[in-house]
This record gives C-alpha cells, structure tokens and sequence, in this order.
C-alpha cells in the first residue's frame, strides 16, 4: 500500500470527481455518497495480463470556515497544520526561501485530500494524481512511493518537484501562495496611510537602485498594528545577546544557560534557542551568528541604535556604546539594561521599516529565483526583516516561527 495527501486552499471537491472521470469510465469509479457531496471515491485502473488492476481510494476533510490564515482551532485539519507548520519551520533547508514559501502557503490550505493505492500507483492512477493536483493548485506530502521515486518524506509542488524533504533538500525553485478573492470579501481595503507607506517604500528602494513590485499588497496600518511591548523587546534582545556569544564560540552554552536563569531571563528563551545551548553544534552556531542583525533591529527599534543602516552592509555590535548593551560578561548583571531600556520608537517608524525590508527582500527571492544577483544583501535583509516581523506581531508568530512571506 501507497499513500499521499494533497493539500490545497480549493473547497469544490467536485473537481476531483470530474478529473477522475476525465481519466476513467463510469465502470472503473465507486462513488460513495452524493454525486456534489461525496465522502469517498475509489477507482480501479486497467487490469494488466496476469495481474489485477490497481485502486486508489480518495477522501478528504475541509476546514469548517475556508479562510487564509491559521486561527486556533480543535478542527482536526487546522491542527494537523499548525503541526505542519511547525514541522516545516525545523528543517534546516538548503532553499530558505523556498522553505518559506511552503511557510506561508500552509495556512491558506482549506482541503486536505488522502489518496491510499493498493497496492501502490502505477502509470494511469499516476497521471490521474498528478492531474488532480494541478487542477487543484496543491502540494503534495508524502512518505515515499512510485510517484515521486523516493522512499524520503517530503513535500513536493504539482508538478511533481521537490519543494522539500526531512533532509532539507529540494528540486523546485519556486512555490505560488494562491488566496481566493472571495476570502478577502469582508477584509478592509488598505487604507490611505498604508497605500503612501507603500509609495514610498518603492521610491526609495528604486533611488537605491533595487527593483521591487508594485503587486505586493500594502502591509497592516497603525490603526490594526500591535506592536511587541517595551519590556517583551528588552526581554528578546537581552536573550539574544547573551546567545551571540555562543555562537561566536566565545562562550559555553551551560555557561548561558546558567546566566539566563540567575538573571531571570530563562523563560525568555524560545524552544530552538534552548534546544541550541543544550547542544550547540558547529552548524548551528554559524547560524546563529545571523542573529547579530536581529539584535541590532530591536536596539534600534528601543531607540538605542540610531540608524539602521545599508541594506548592504553587515551591522557592527561593537559601534553599540558599551552602557546599553544588555550583555556584560556572565557574571554582569543585566538589571542595568532594562532602565536604559525606557523608549520605543514609534509605530510609524517600525513600520515605515518593515514595509521597507518586505519589498526589499522580495527583490531578493526574485533575484535568487531568476540566478541574479540581489542588489543589496540577502542574508542582512531576511534577518532584519525577520526581526521586523516579530516587532509588528505578524500573523501573532512567536520568534521561532516568524515568517518572511514575500
């Protein structure tokens, strides 16, 4: 036996119906339930010499409210996407930004429909497969069969690419994220503060020399917008410093973990960051070395960096004066940091920057996707823009499930 599962953001499962009948008579389907309202589809293909034909069994379970966003919810599909989610979010991909596309198409997924083979797909249930999930624009996972030639569990677009497997490698280069008009019906239109926000985001990437698109949508406005408190930010930077210096090798992660939990900031800690100090490996320390920009963006945002500087350059810690930075050695006190640590910069500020680094890092995955060469730096943008994010409650993300949609 074969399984697969598609995943897409359609609700007419009528559509399955008709591409089966598409590639099969009326002698080979077993339809069980309403023609429009159908609970399982089971076909036979064409029996071989010698053999007997293979069958495919089709269900599915839809979200109660179809919708593009990831709400908490006992529906067993909206669970078993925030599981998902979370999955994806701790592979280490060799795509990133494919990575993150899959991030963002997840939570527009309204359909969540099974096939099981027996005794596994062979060339017509294959074609009829890949057919369906073109017409339904869906991804597929799946643990291994004929289809894809593996016996790896991944993920893989319509066309039969990889997109990602457990291993974090992948084949396709690129993942559309398709909302129905219809789901934005009762959602209010962008206002005028955000349309100019976006105006003049453009400009003043286009008199950098970095092009981006005028399709992207305009981002929240400060009327919606909840921004991270004052204290949770000097909480996230005063972790984030402490880590920085594991990661640069100068320091040992139980040494850390100790001093976060004398100084009260243990339960600051996001589960990867703890899962990194109890075993920080050479791959995950390079990573982690990214975090420096992450560390200047929330500085800055608590107005104790001044500027944020090229989008073409890696930021300096050590131009960070000495009284304001959080972390002053293992056996310092970080108590200090949180008096400095009294102003927040303005809403329109972090915003004015997020809505910056959205349509500059788009300029980036396009450039990656098209083998150019990005106009400003991938990895100080992604980062930043990650730390953005989380400033501006994106998608009410905790810090290690922040996503960078584009």
């Amino acid at each position: 036996m074969e399984n697969c599962t598609l995943y897409t953001h359609e609700v007419d499962m009528g559509k399955v119906l008709t591409r089966m009948r598409a590639h099969f008579d009326a002698s080979a389907l077993k339809v069980n339930g309403q023609e429009d309202n159908w609970v399982s589809i089971t076909v036979v293909s064409k029996k071989r010499r010698l053999r007997k034909g293979n069958t495919i069994t089709i269900t599915y379970r839809q979200r109660s409210v179809p919708g593009y966003t990831l709400e908490h919810s006992d529906e067993p599909i909206i669970v078993n996407l925030h599981g998902m989610h979370a999955f994806v979010q701790q592979i280490d991909a060799d795509n990133q930004e494919l990575k993150q596309r899959l991030l963002a198409k997840i939570p527009t997924i309204n359909t969540e429909v099974a096939i099981k083979a027996e005794p596994s797909f062979n060339g017509d249930l294959r074609s009829a497969v890949m057919d369906l999930a073109y017409e339904l624009d869906a991804f597929f996972f799946s643990e291994g069969n004929v289809i894809f030639n593996t016996d790896v569990q991944g993920f893989w677009d319509k066309t039969g690419a990889l997109l990602l497997d457990v291993n974090g490698h992948s084949t396709a280069t690129n993942l559309n994220v398709n909302i129905e008009a219809k789901y934005f019906d009762s959602q209010t239109p962008p206002s005028a503060e955000a349309l100019e926000r976006k105006a003049r985001s453009l400009q003043q990437l286009q008199a950098m020399g970095v092009r981006s698109s005028a399709m992207l949508p305009a981002i929240v406005d400060e009327s919606a917008v909840t921004l991270r408190s004052r204290e949770e930010i000097a909480g996230r930077v005063a972790v984030l410093t402490a880590i920085n210096g594991v990661a640069f090798g100068h320091l040992a992660g139980k040494d850390v973990i100790s001093y976060l939990q004398r100084n009260q900031l243990w339960e600051h800690t996001s589960p990867a960051e703890r899962k990194f100090l109890e075993n920080p490996t050479e791959e995950e320390k390079t990573k982690a070395t990214w975090k420096c920009e992450s560390i200047w963006v929330l500085l800055w945002a608590l107005e104790l960096v001044p500027e944020l500087g090229y989008m073409t350059d890696l930021c300096n810690l050590d131009m960070v004066p000495e009284e304001v930075f959080p972390f002053r050695g293992l056996s310092g006190d970080v108590a200090f940091f949180f008096e400095k640590a009294t102003k927040l910069r303005s809403a329109t500020a972090i915003l004015d920057a997020n809505d910056l680094y959205y349509r500059a890092h788009w300029s980036c995955v396009d450039a990656r996707l098209k083998s150019e060469e990005a106009p400003v730096h991938p990895g100080v943008v992604y980062e930043r823009h990650y730390a953005l994010n989380w400033l501006i409650n994106y998608r009410n993300q905790p810090w290690d499930e922040v996503t960078c949609d584009t």
